[in-house]
């Protein structure tokens, strides 16, 4: 989807409900209703592994300024964004890279980072359109933000929320940065495969008619990789006693596209989770499926960063048991300490288990070789984190986050802990 698609959503979007809104006012003004943020980041991160690869260990400190614009008053109003996201490297020392927090430099890493994003925005009645270093977040494009700077991508992304109870999303993007780079001028890969795609095109509709439960249907190109298609199905179900059982269904379609540079791909991926909660408890039940002879692939920045564009239900902290032909089966538990005024504290456990990998077909020499000679994998994660809900320290926040992962030829045990601080500057 081109620019000149993207404008032809936004027209349509906005003209059907506008004998609805009119002439919705933009609030408060360009500068009265700005906003400026800090959020201080401070993370420690070791992956130890198991099959012979280097170990990678990193802490650092992050500060993320984010400055957020009013729009200017009016039937169209503008506005910008901009955000300064800052790394410092503590550990120091060689032999401690490879945590995805710092760039690279030489044969070490960078011990101070710095990144301007900025980005233009029009407003019309409930729909927006930006333009620049942007951080969509959808099933087929999701930058994700799990090291001390979040990933970025340039482009043209339109969101509108004219439509009663459908949120529409489209974009057009050209490039990224990554969590562990400076520049804006990476490239899109493929994950899995390794190799460096086109242009990113996605456009795609939330239809919410209940608050229980919604539908959700993308499309998107990723230019000489892949065409993909993605549907979603959830429902939450009211039980007796406040109980709730929620219903999620996530499927995607993936076919070659172009140059076809990651290969012949025809794959369907889909899952099916259950979470039944009960008071403070809540115990989630997936189910996982990959058909096809390739593994369900998707997109990788170019510093190595993989995205969040997986809603697969078995996607964990470090394996996703995407393999071709594979079947995985997770089991979630999760507890709610409660509040005592003061803090809030949850506990998550997991585990998941794959099996039935069709490697047939994989060439161990090819671009997918990652799971030649592998049949199965398991993955055991804890999920602790700790909220301050008052107080001059009001929504600080520790989490520990421990993965161990088993895989012929890639087994880790990863632990991740992150201090989070935010607070408004105005």
């Amino acid at each position: 989807m081109k620019l000149r698609s993207l404008l032809g959503v936004a027209v349509i979007s906005v003209s059907g409900s506008y004998m609805k809104a009119q002439a919705e006012d933009n609030a408060g003004g360009f500068v009265e209703d700005s906003s400026a943020t800090v959020l201080a980041r401070n993370m420690y991160f070791n992956r130890n592994s198991l099959s012979g690869y280097p170990d990678a260990r990193g802490w650092g400190q992050g500060f993320l300024l984010d400055y957020k614009s009013g729009f200017t008053q009016g039937l169209i109003g503008f506005g910008v964004d901009a955000s300064v996201d800052t790394a410092y490297k503590l550990d120091g020392g060689r032999g401690t890279v490879g945590s995805g927090m710092f760039p690279a430099e030489g044969d070490g890493e960078r011990t101070e980072s710095s990144t301007l994003n900025t980005s233009v925005k029009m407003k019309w009645s409930n729909t927006i359109i930006q333009y620049g270093d942007l951080r969509p977040y959808n099933p087929v494009l999701a930058t994700p933000d799990s090291r001390l700077m979040p990933v970025t991508t340039r482009g043209i992304q339109l969101l509108s929320t004219d439509i009663e109870n459908v949120s529409i999303d489209a974009g057009h993007f050209f490039s990224t940065k990554g969590s562990a780079s400076t520049g804006h001028d990476g490239d899109f890969y493929a994950g899995y495969a390794g190799v460096k795609g086109g242009d990113v095109d996605y456009a795609g509709l939330t239809y919410q008619p209940v608050e229980e439960g919604s539908v959700g249907f993308y499309v998107s190109r990723t230019e000489d990789l892949w065409h993909q298609y993605y549907v979603n199905a959830n429902y939450t179900f009211a039980l007796p006693s406040e109980q709730t059982l929620n219903v999620d269904f996530n499927l995607y379609r993936s076919l070659d596209e172009g140059q076809s540079l990651a290969g012949d791909i025809n794959v369907t991926a889909w899952s099916l989770a259950t979470a039944y909660a009960a008071g403070p408890h809540t115990v989630t039940l997936s189910y996982q499926k990959i058909h096809g002879d390739e593994p369900f692939d998707y997109l990788m920045a170019s510093d190595g960063t993989y995205m969040d564009s997986i809603y697969l239900a078995n996607s964990s902290q470090y394996g996703d048991f995407n393999g071709p032909g594979e079947q995985s089966v997770g089991l979630g538990y999760q507890y709610d300490f409660g509040s005592n005024g003061f803090i809030r504290t949850t506990l998550g456990v997991r585990y998941v288990y794959g099996f039935e990998i069709d490697n047939q077909n994989v060439d161990p020499d090819g671009l997918y070789t990652y799971f030649a000679g592998s049949d199965k994998q398991i993955e055991r994660d804890v999920d602790l984190k700790t909220v301050i809900e008052s107080g001059p320290l009001k929504d600080l926040s520790v989490r520990v986050r421990y993965a161990d992962f088993q895989f012929t030829g890639d087994s880790v045990k990863q632990v991740r802990i992150i201090t989070q601080y935010p607070f408004n500057l105005f």
